[in-house]
Order: structure tokens, then sequence, then C-alpha cells
């Protein structure tokens, strides 16, 4: 039996692939088809350029009730 791998973001490296994305920025060497997470997949340019420079936490771009909501479909 073949062994199931778990991908993790490549915007955060933190949390599991959920979906695909299209992303075009230069400075994070994102250029089309990328892989996220589902805390990624709907923050802006600006957003994914900071969690990737600082190696933020994307749950941090949410409010509590907004994060319960998306936590709640994991």
């Amino acid at each position: 039996m073949a062994k199931e791998i778990k991908w993790k973001c490549e915007i955060c490296r933190q949390h599991e692939v959920k979906s695909r994305d299209y992303r075009f920025i230069d400075s994070c060497g994102l250029q089309g088809k990328t892989y996220v997470c589902e805390w990624c997949f709907n923050l802006s340019d600006v957003a994914i350029s900071d969690i990737i420079r600082d190696e933020l936490d994307p749950k941090s771009f949410y409010d509590k009730e907004e994060e319960e909501w998306i936590g709640a479909s994991e």
C-alpha cells in the first residue's frame, strides 16, 4: 500500500495544502500555479509577501470570528 503524502502550503509552509491558486509575485518567486492552504488562499499579494518574508502564520491575518469559521472546515 502506498504511503499518503501530505503537502505543505507553498506560501506559509505550515498548513496542509487544500487548493491551487495562481500568484504572480516576482519578489517572492511565485510565478503561476501555487498550492496553498485554506488560510493563504484569499489573502492579498501584500499579505502573501509579508508571510513569506517574515515567516508569519497566515491565521494572524484573520480576526477571531473568521478564524473559527475557516477552521471549522478542517
